[in-house]
């Protein structure tokens, strides 16, 4: 895992502007989306104050119901973001997987994902079963552990949303000790981006990416370009040690 975490801090050092640029527009893209609906409907929502006397005591409460408008607006706003979302998680994959191939990438890449509908289904299929899942506690963790290679399937090999969340508990159950690693690694990633007041999330979120693309690669038997090697620097090549000139 060590080489995962080497490999993907250099490539993002490599392409911080095409990684980090895109990643904070998606973050205000989505902020938009659903901050302005919850705005309206706060804005519209029907407030009631209530005084509550007790022992001599008094304090005020105040509760705010949606209007129809506002509830629809919401609704409306959280379709949104799961879109925005689904097709952020595609075009931060299809960079990463171009970066993993040794193509030059852009900001332009991570808005050009790849298989966009067969994403936003898989992403679709994950979250209705998450939603079965959770009366268990742990199912939706144990999903989301067993299916972290979904997408990556989808956008790298055109899989079906089936196929792509079977090829994904195959790989992760054929190596479990490597998948587990990564998967504690990208959380660690984006957990430590949390803490940071979300503005590490610009570092970790990216680097997160990178780790399980490396990892989906080298599970799957895919290619993964080498890190690059820093270039000596220029001018004339060193002599020979002290004592060899003459000899």
């Amino acid at each position: 895992m060590g080489e995962a975490i080497s490999w993907a801090w250099n490539k993002f050092t490599k392409n911080v502007a095409a990684l980090v640029v895109p990643l904070v527009i998606y973050g205000l893209t989505m902020a938009a989306v659903i901050g302005i609906p919850l705005a309206i409907a706060f804005a519209t929502a029907q407030t009631t104050t209530t005084t509550v006397v007790e022992y001599d005591y008094s304090y005020h409460t105040t509760s705010a119901e949606f209007s129809a408008i506002g509830w629809i607006l919401t609704i409306i706003g959280y379709i949104a973001l799961f879109f925005v979302v689904a097709y952020m998680h595609a075009g931060l994959l299809t960079g990463c997987l171009d970066i993993a191939d040794g193509k030059p990438v852009s900001i332009g890449t991570f808005f050009k994902p790849r298989n966009v509908g067969a994403v936003v289904l898989t992403s679709f299929l994950l979250a209705v079963g998450a939603m079965i899942l959770s009366c268990t506690i742990v199912g939706p963790l144990v999903l989301a552990f067993f299916a972290q290679f979904a997408i990556a399937f989808v956008v790298d090999k055109s899989l079906s949303p089936i196929e792509s969340i079977k090829a994904s508990i195959a790989t992760v159950r054929g190596e479990l000790g490597s998948s587990a690693l990564s998967w504690l690694v990208q959380y660690a990633a984006v957990l430590i981006g949390e803490l940071a007041c979300l503005v590490g999330m610009v570092v970790g979120v990216p680097v997160a990416a990178l780790v399980q693309v490396y990892t989906y690669r080298k599970l799957t038997g895919g290619q993964v370009v080498p890190v690059e090697q820093t270039a000596p620097p220029g001018g004339y090549p060193p002599g020979p040690p002290p004592g060899q000139q003459y000899a």
